[in-house]
């Protein structure tokens, strides 16, 4: 990798991270279509990279949803093995499957975040919250398997499952959305890691790529979140909406092409 491509792809996973942080949806949703279309990595390399990533937006992220106590540790702890599994599987499974069909599933999973998030935003003031309390063992048994999907997702496409993890934890462990945001970061290092080192045992992790997004990614999505605080919601919502269209078309058209 050249100093000029070195530069273009800090400045590209920057402004993804941007768009990750300023629509709650982590970079990986934006990261990967960018690495495929802009930086030519293949799908399967892309999906890789964003989920090294992952674990560096999910660290920083952590850090500052545990100084300020919002984290659910003992919740973290319980979704945390059903998450790794989820990640670990779908990662090995990753490297016997085409770029055609990785990039058609992104396509179907960037449908369901925007249905996800759409029925987070309605149903987050609505949700009954109790940041304290304890869940049933029929909600703990759907909470596991939404988190084991949730990994699957992460390891397979190389989003932060978060963007699953949270909707499941606002409205199926009923915690506030800050509560829920900082107890899915706290858990998706270590699925992130795991599903990481799968891909990176594979060979097909490019270090140099994955330390250029790193420097781009993470101050980008720091940035992102404080702009959220700014705008609207309807807004918000209304631009991810626009952008994971494009995004779904995109992938469709290059899945599906001869």
């Amino acid at each position: 990798m050249t100093v000029l491509d070195g530069l273009v792809l800090i400045a590209g996973s920057f402004g993804m991270g941007v768009l990750g942080g300023l629509l709650g949806v982590g970079g990986g949703a934006f990261l990967v279509p960018f690495l495929v279309f802009a930086a030519g990595l293949s799908a399967k390399a892309a999906v890789a990279v964003s989920l090294c990533c992952v674990i560096g937006t999910s660290a920083s992220a952590s850090a500052v949803g545990g100084r300020y106590g919002l984290a659910r540790l003992e919740l973290s702890l319980a979704i945390e093995p059903p998450l790794v599994i989820g990640a670990v599987a779908a990662s090995a499974v990753l490297g016997h499957v085409g770029d055609k069909v990785v990039l058609v599933g992104f396509a179907a999973l960037m449908s369901l975040i925007v249905v996800l998030m759409v029925i987070r935003r309605r149903r987050v003031s609505a949700t009954a919250a109790d940041s304290g309390g304890e869940l049933s063992p029929g909600r703990m048994v759907a909470m596991a398997t939404a988190a084991f999907f949730s990994g699957a997702a992460s390891g397979f496409f190389g989003v932060g499952g978060g963007v699953l993890v949270v909707p499941a934890l606002v409205m199926i462990g009923r915690l506030p959305l800050k509560a829920a945001t900082a107890t899915s970061s706290l858990c998706l290092m270590t699925s992130a890691a795991c599903g990481g080192m799968v891909h990176w045992s594979s060979g097909i992790v490019q270090p140099d790529v994955v330390a250029a997004s790193m420097v781009g990614v993470l101050p980008g999505g720091c940035l992102g979140a404080r702009l959220q605080r700014g705008l609207n919601d309807q807004l918000l919502e209304r631009i991810f909406v626009a952008l994971a269209a494009i995004i779904i078309v995109w992938s469709l058209i290059q899945g599906l092409r001869p």
